[in-house]
């Protein structure tokens, strides 16, 4: 019987499969079109024969629900063939989603191994932050997905203890480039950088050593801004140079996507001078119209009342951390929170209290009106402009408490209490079990 072959492609997506066989496993398909309001693209495209061949997949698992991830065009270009599979968590508008459009979808039972067939076991581990780890055994080698999930010290060392009790060599995939507003802030003296790309080797480099891996396989990262206003954040990415620069330790470091035998561990990797890139022209119009969209976009009374709602389920917290307010500026619109009285205003753009988020108007009104404010972090053409001596990881913060109410956790107290509960349960994990064996 052919051995397996682990590969990865697109984003976050790794095939699972034997040599002539459709995959057996396919991972968080973002295989087409762009991301994040035409900001993000792929920096390799799988041809039209890849796709058709990774639609006859027999299981596809979600890690999570950004788009990068979890990308509807790509899901409904490889149809309605494949299982989808999705962790347990708390709020499960995903697989509402799914079933209402006609896709097979299950959830998979966390901290329990599914066994998929042909030796291949998966087991899912969701964690507080509306993320999850997935974990696959194979044969010859361990896979451990951890593709943007920042899990708590005790999980890396439950599946560390895990990796420990299989005995099997360990292949981590994981992100390794910033992805969020980090690098967007600004003041009256310039750019200011939180993160170098040598700290996020360093961040994967220890995690492979608590983890005890033998392979790294760059992941979850390649993606580039390609909009007007986003392009300016490439220049801030981690790439495989900067892995390779700065890596160290006896973890193996691999390319980008890379195919390889998990038998005896030989691959083949993609040179960067042969990625499929998206069309140049393609890619100028999908931009531009978007940009015509956003500039054409007028902010309204009923955006200021959306922003008002989301902002004050945190007004207790935001009024002693910004006691003069802040705007959210759309071209020459700015929606301004005062947190002592509690209310958005709207006022001409301009210097607004003690900073000032700049986001297209279209955007803005899209986000506030499906409830994903979280998602602006991600754009890479959200820039913060900082009025006064601000530490802006509190900012940063403030779209991490949008999360909390764009997936429903705050919205009744039986969410709160749901989310709450499973948060503590998974990040203290009592062992993990080991996969059952054929004896």
């Amino acid at each position: 019987m052919q051995p397996f072959t682990l590969k990865t492609l697109g984003h976050a997506s790794i095939a699972l499969y034997r040599d002539g066989e459709a995959p057996l496993l396919l991972t968080d398909p973002w295989l087409v079109g762009s991301v994040y309001w035409r900001s993000w693209w792929l920096q390799n495209y799988p041809d039209e024969a890849t796709l058709d061949w990774l639609a006859g997949a027999a299981n596809i698992y979600i890690t999570h629900e950004h788009p990068d991830h979890f990308h509807t065009p790509s899901i409904r270009r490889l149809g309605q063939g494949p299982t989808y599979l999705f962790p347990a968590f708390a709020e499960r508008g995903y697989l509402a989603y799914m079933t209402q459009h006609g896709y097979r979808a299950e959830i998979t039972p966390p901290g329990r191994w599914v066994t998929l067939g042909d030796g291949i076991a998966i087991l899912s581990w969701p964690l507080w932050n509306d993320d999850s780890l997935l974990l696959i055994d194979t044969p010859h080698a361990l896979i451990l997905n951890f593709n943007d999930a920042k899990p708590v010290p005790p999980v890396v060392k439950a599946v560390r203890r895990l990796g420990d009790r299989i005995g099997k060599p360990r292949i981590l995939l994981a992100s390794y480039s910033p992805a969020s507003v980090i690098n967007s802030f600004s003041d009256a003296a310039g750019p200011i950088t939180l993160k170098q790309p040598a700290d996020y080797v360093g961040f994967i480099r220890r995690l492979c050593e608590r983890l005890g891996a033998d392979t790294y396989l760059p992941f979850a990262s390649q993606a580039s801004f390609e909009r007007a206003d986003s392009a300016w954040a490439n220049q801030y990415r981690t790439t495989y140079t900067d892995l390779e620069r700065s890596w160290r330790g006896s973890t193996r470091l691999l390319p980008p996507y890379t195919t390889l035998a998990l038998d005896d561990f030989s691959h083949e990797s993609t040179p960067s001078e042969c990625y499929r890139s998206a069309p140049a022209g393609r890619l100028a119009a999908r931009t531009g119209e978007r940009l015509a969209a956003e500039r054409a976009a007028e902010i309204t009374a009923a955006d200021a009342a959306a922003l008002q709602r989301k902002l004050n389920l945190w007004r207790w917290l935001l009024w002693p951390l910004f006691p003069r307010g802040f705007a959210f500026e759309a071209a020459t619109t700015a929606l301004v929170y005062d947190p002592r009285r509690g209310r958005v205003y709207i006022e001409p753009a301009g210097d607004h209290g003690d900073f000032v988020v700049s986001v297209p108007s279209l955007t803005l009104k899209e986000a506030l009106a499906t409830g994903h404010l979280s998602d602006l972090g991600i754009t890479m053409f959200v820039r913060i402009r900082l009025l006064r001596r601000v530490d802006p990881r509190k900012i940063y913060g403030i779209f991490v408490l949008f999360q909390f109410d764009d997936y429903g956790h705050i919205r009744r107290p039986r969410a709160l209490l749901r989310w709450l509960w499973s948060g503590l349960r998974r990040s203290f994990p009592a062992p993990l079990p080991l996969p059952q064996r054929k004896v």
